[in-house]
């Protein structure tokens, strides 16, 4: 599977860069506020502060801090939906944070999350075709000429 949602340090973040979102709960130090459109910084998509020090205190967790946070934006779809309606019309998502990349860097399981989603939209988008007799005797008349 193709990953839309690529992550990005605040720290390695040039305003060159395009299709940037803010993802984190607050604006980190040193980032401007004219540096990132106030429709691109989405601070409820960031995990709850409670899940995150849960996580930090045993990396162990993460599987079930997973399933945790997935569920929570499974349950808001609002809070996502532009990370989801920008990676449709513009392609690749840069997702900025703050927090040093670890193994359990908890906005890689929010572009895990967003990537499933985007799959599940390609795939109902395609679904209707699927299922069209039309689709089948396109097929069928295309395996005859072979």
């Amino acid at each position: 599977m193709v990953t839309r949602f690529q992550l990005l340090s605040v720290a390695d973040y040039r305003q060159s860069h395009s299709n940037v979102f803010l993802v984190s709960s607050s604006r980190p130090a040193g980032l401007s506020r004219r540096s990132i459109a106030p429709a691109h910084w989405l601070p409820r998509v960031a995990p709850a502060e409670g899940l995150l020090a849960w996580l930090r205190r045993d990396e162990n967790r993460w599987p079930y801090f997973c399933e945790s946070y997935w569920a929570d934006l499974a349950a808001n779809p609002e809070r996502w939906q532009p990370l989801i309606n920008a990676a449709q019309q513009h392609g690749e998502v840069l997702l900025l944070h703050d927090i040093p990349m670890v193994e359990a860097n908890p906005f890689l399981a929010l572009a895990q999350f967003l990537d499933a989603q985007l799959a599940t939209n390609d795939w109902l988008a395609n679904a209707a075709m699927r299922v069209s007799p039309a689709h089948y005797a396109t097929e069928t008349i295309h395996e005859h000429e072979l």
